[in-house]
Formats: C-alpha cells, sequence, structure tokens
C-alpha cells in the first residue's frame, strides 16, 4: 500500500510539474505575440520585433487626446465621431488648456506622464522636448510593425521631411501641401480655396454708395468713410487681432499681419542677403501700421479688433455689426442677419497681396510611450489617413439629395472624385463653423491630406472659385525653407523672444491709436530701439544660424 502510495504522489508530482512548465510555456507565448506594455516614459519602449500587423481590431477601446489649442470646442459626440467609433472601435476622451501658454503641456512633460495622443502646432516647441526626452513612438517603427499600408496612403513628405536627429520621424503633420497636393490643385482650379485669407464689405453698404473703387488702401478708406458716415453705429473695419498678446514666437503672421492678412504682403521673416531679419522692420510692417493709423484716425477702426474674442467676433459678423471685416473665402460670405436679402462679398486683394505659403502643414499628432494600446493607435491613425478615413471626417455622406447638414448627403461623386452638393456647400460656406458644430466634419484633422481634405470642396467648373483662383492665384508662391526655425522658449534666447513679445503687445496698440501717422511711427521706432537693446538683434542672427544650417543639409 505504501508503495502505490508513493508511485501514486510521484505521478502526481510529475503531472503538477508538467503542468506548470506548459503553463509557462503559453505564457511567454502570449507575451511574445501581445502587444507592448505601457511604458511610463522613462525607458526606450520599443514593440516587439516578432509582432506583425495581423488582422484590425474593432473591440472598444478609449483613447486619451490633449489638443493643445485652448479653442478647440468639439468633443467626438457629433455624428462624425460616432461614424469613426463604428468603424473603428476607438472613442477620444478629448482635453484641452484653458489658455494658450503651455502651462498644462509643461506640467505633464515634467511628470513624463502624457496620455495616448498629443495634438499640437507641428512648430511646437513641446513636440522637441518630447523627441529629445524619449517620451515617444516613431512613426515608422509603429507603421513597419502595425500598420504598413499607411505608408501608401501618407503623402511622401510625412515621413521625409520631418525627421529629427536620429533620422526617425515622432509626428505626424497634417495639411501638407506637398507635390500630390500642388498637382492635383491647380488641376481643379483649387490652389485657392476656402481657407484663402480675405477681406470681406457688406454688399448693401457697398452698393448704397454706388459700388466705388476698393482696389487699393486709399479708395478702401474712401469708400469706409462714405459708409461709416450713413451708419455711425457699425464697425468699420474689424481685424480679429486679438492673437498677438498670445503669440509663442516672433515669426508668425499673428506678430506682423495685425488682421490684415496678406494685403500688404507683410510677412514674418525677410531674407536680407544670406540673413534673416523680423518683418517687423521691414517697410511692408509700417505700411501696415500706417494704414491701421489712418483708419483709427478717423474712426473706421475700432479697438473691438484686438479685445474682441473669437466667439465675439464671430457672433458680431454673424449679426452684421461689422461694414467689412478679414476672415477666409470660407466666411466671407456671410448673412447678416439685420439683412437676410444681402450678403457680405470677397474682395479683390490689392496689388500689394501677397501669401507666400511653405507648405509643410500645420498639426502633429504624436503617440506617446505612455499609450495604453500603441498598435490600436497607430492602426487608429492609419484608419484615418485613408481615403476611408478622410469620408468620415470631412466628406461626409454620400447621396444626392441633401437633407440637412447633421443628416447630409453632403457629397456625391462627379467623373471619379467626391464633390460636395451645391446645397450644402451653400451652407458650409455662409456659416463654416455652425455647420462644423451640428456634423463633426472638417474638425477632426488628426492625419488630414491636403489632396483628400480639400478635394470635395473642388469643382473645376465651380465659378466662384474660378473667379477666386484668378484674383489671388498670382499672388501665391511657395517657399518650404523658413520652417522649423522656433526658438527654445526656456532657453536665454526664447526668454529674450517672449520679453519682445510682451514689449510688443504693450506697443501695437498704442502705435495703431495713436493720434496721427507721424506719432505712430514715432512710437514704432520707440519699440523697434527698445526690442534691439532687448536682443531682437541676435534673435535674428539664431534664426539665420538655423537657416544656413537647414540649407546646407538640403
Amino acid at each position: 500500500m505504501r508503495k502505490i502510495k508513493q508511485s501514486l504522489s510521484l505521478v502526481v508530482c510529475m503531472l503538477l510539474v508538467m503542468s506548470v512548465l506548459a503553463a509557462c510555456s503559453s505564457s511567454n507565448k502570449e507575451k511574445d505575440n501581445s502587444t507592448p506594455a505601457p511604458s511610463t516614459g522613462t525607458e526606450s519602449a520599443s514593440p516587439t520585433s516578432e509582432a506583425s500587423p495581423g488582422e484590425v481590431s474593432t473591440d472598444p477601446i478609449s483613447f486619451d487626446m490633449f489638443v493643445n489649442f485652448s479653442w478647440y470646442s468639439l468633443s467626438w459626440a457629433d455624428p462624425a465621431a460616432k461614424s469613426i467609433t463604428s468603424k473603428t472601435g476607438v472613442t477620444l476622451n478629448i482635453t484641452k488648456p484653458v489658455s494658450d501658454d503651455n502651462q498644462k503641456m509643461n506640467i505633464m512633460l515634467s511628470n513624463r506622464q502624457l496620455p495616448d495622443f498629443v495634438l499640437l502646432d507641428k512648430t511646437d516647441p513641446a513636440l522637441q522636448r518630447m523627441i529629445e526626452g524619449g517620451l515617444l513612438y516613431s512613426l515608422e517603427e509603429l507603421i513597419d510593425q502595425y500598420a504598413p499600408e499607411m505608408r501608401d496612403v501618407l503623402p511622401k513628405e510625412a515621413l521625409a521631411n520631418y525627421k529629427a536627429a536620429d533620422g526617425k520621424t515622432y509626428a505626424l503633420v497634417s495639411f501638407i501641401e506637398g507635390e500630390q497636393y500642388v498637382e492635383a490643385a491647380k488641376k481643379y482650379n483649387a490652389l485657392v480655396g476656402s481657407n484663402q485669407p480675405t477681406w470681406s464689405i457688406r454688399q448693401d453698404y457697398w452698393e448704397e454708395i454706388g459700388k466705388p473703387d476698393i482696389s487699393n488702401p486709399d479708395a478702401y478708406i474712401a469708400a469706409m468713410e462714405q459708409i461709416k458716415a450713413k451708419h455711425k453705429n457699425k464697425i468699420g473695419f474689424y481685424t480679429n487681432a486679438n492673437n498677438v498678446p498670445n503669440a509663442k514666437h516672433l515669426n508668425v503672421s499673428a506678430i506682423v499681419g495685425l488682421g490684415t492678412a496678406n494685403q500688404f504682403g507683410v510677412q514674418p521673416l525677410i531674407k536680407e542677403g544670406d540673413a534673416l531679419k523680423s518683418g517687423l522692420r521691414s517697410t511692408e510692417y509700417q505700411n501696415v501700421i500706417k494704414f491701421l493709423n489712418k483708419l483709427s484716425t478717423k474712426g473706421i477702426l475700432t479697438k473691438d479688433s484686438f479685445i474682441d474674442t473669437k466667439d465675439i467676433f464671430t457672433q458680431k459678423i454673424n449679426n452684421g455689426d461689422a461694414v467689412s471685416y478679414a476672415f477666409t473665402i470660407g466666411d466671407g460670405t456671410k448673412v447678416p442677419a439685420d439683412n437676410s436679402s444681402t450678403s457680405y462679398a470677397v474682395m479683390a486683394p490689392f496689388d500689394s497681396y501677397k501669401q507666400v505659403r511653405d507648405g509643410s502643414g500645420w498639426t502633429a499628432i504624436a503617440i506617446p510611450k505612455t499609450n495604453k494600446d500603441p498598435k490600436r493607435a497607430i492602426q487608429f491613425l492609419s484608419f484615418l489617413s485613408s481615403e476611408e478615413g478622410h469620408k468620415l471626417t470631412k466628406w461626409g455622406v454620400e447621396g444626392d439629395t441633401y437633407v440637412d447638414a447633421a443628416q447630409g448627403p453632403h457629397y456625391h461623386m462627379v467623373d471619379g472624385k467626391a464633390t460636395y452638393l451645391p446645397a450644402y456647400w451653400a451652407d458650409k460656406q455662409k456659416d463654416w463653423n455652425g455647420v462644423a458644430e451640428k456634423n463633426g466634419l472638417s474638425e477632426y484633422w488628426l492625419t488630414a491630406n491636403s489632396t483628400w481634405w480639400n478635394g470635395p470642396e473642388w469643382d473645376a467648373t465651380d465659378k466662384s472659385f474660378i473667379e477666386y483662383n484668378k484674383m489671388f492665384g498670382d499672388h501665391i508662391s511657395y517657399d518650404p525653407t523658413l520652417v522649423g526655425l522656433e526658438l527654445e522658449p526656456t532657453s536665454k534666447l526664447g526668454i529674450m523672444e517672449k520679453k519682445i513679445i510682451d514689449l510688443y503687445a504693450s506697443y501695437y496698440s498704442k502705435i495703431i491709436f495713436a493720434k496721427d501717422e507721424a506719432a505712430a511711427l514715432a512710437l514704432y521706432a520707440e519699440f523697434i530701439e527698445k526690442a534691439d537693446k532687448v536682443g531682437l538683434a541676435e534673435i535674428e542672427q539664431a534664426w539665420t544660424d538655423t537657416y544656413k544650417a537647414k540649407m546646407a543639409n538640403r
């Protein structure tokens, strides 16, 4: 009996050992095939090399996404978001900062605790800090492991023009206007699109004074004086230029434009030989302040333009409170609430109008190593990058009979190309933001390919845009060499830059609303002198050095 018990015990022990070994083997196999575990961001994590793309999961998953723009308004609760979730299983929990001071972003970086996605301006220094801190997955790494099809749909510039010093790409840039885009845009008379900066004028008031010439600054001012004499309670020229104090860098259009868009050809940076200088020194900028000062002394320009928020600006335009305003073609033909029988009209550009595009895109989305499921994350971005992804994020519902902005249909196919239904496009043109709030289309630009994104708006036979392209086309050029020159805010030069921006914020309103042109120019000279004492020339030298280094590597 004892021998039988001992034999049974031995058998049981052997079975237990075999069971444990089998379990360990199974566990190891599961680990080998699993998605990388979330990283704290303190180690150099990378996807498992043996992993393969496999079938794309549509199981429900929520990703946290931080959008580093305080003005961003959507919350993944609209028809577009619901359609994306139904197709991918992905829900985005979107958060944003209270103000555009990078405070929240800096706290996350200091703690090395980032959400699943970060969406920010491609020039935001926080992106470089994340790269240098080893906090992000490289796109090539994730794409090759989990979404190789993504290479076939991205513009070629996306994985070629945005590499870090180590030769890897850490963020996907949207709205690139590369070779593919420019070729398609010219084909469809769409080099000038709905986002083209313009001025608009209220047609009923313009017609009331006989539609005089407004093709140059002096003629425009004369016409505005006539209209203001008849409509004293209206804002004359409304510039929507309230973002100057929030500018993060000196080499941005918000600094030099002052709401005049590109009418005077002023650029953030100018080339003098092989050196770069601030556009604040340019003759074009001085023409801007002379023009705005003249408007202010005649009561045509008021301080509303420089203190109203974007929401208030939009509300006043919708109400018809302005005679003329600066915005874009897409928002340039609004119907004022106080007279539904008229509308605003996009003005032809002055001869001095100049827009220099860099074509390098706008926003960038990055996947931090704290992402809970990088495989699902890159496959989600791959889907959004595809043509089908653009249908859900921008094109909308296909069909032939327009019902409303929420339901659609929004587009139909014309000669093999998606084209917005005229009724929907007309509604969109009249109230871009309002329509976007109803359907969510055009607002989730995480991976926007400019060709597919803008394609439905393009109609080679559209008389309006044929005319707009004639009006503005010759005033547009491309120069991708003046990007990527931003200074690190916490560096010595970055601190100087912030001091000059603050100095400028304290001066520009005084310059514009000075008692006359002589006083305005005196204040301008005073500002430049103080800016030079703070270190403007040193900042310009830093821009020049970076520019030369970039050009040497091209």
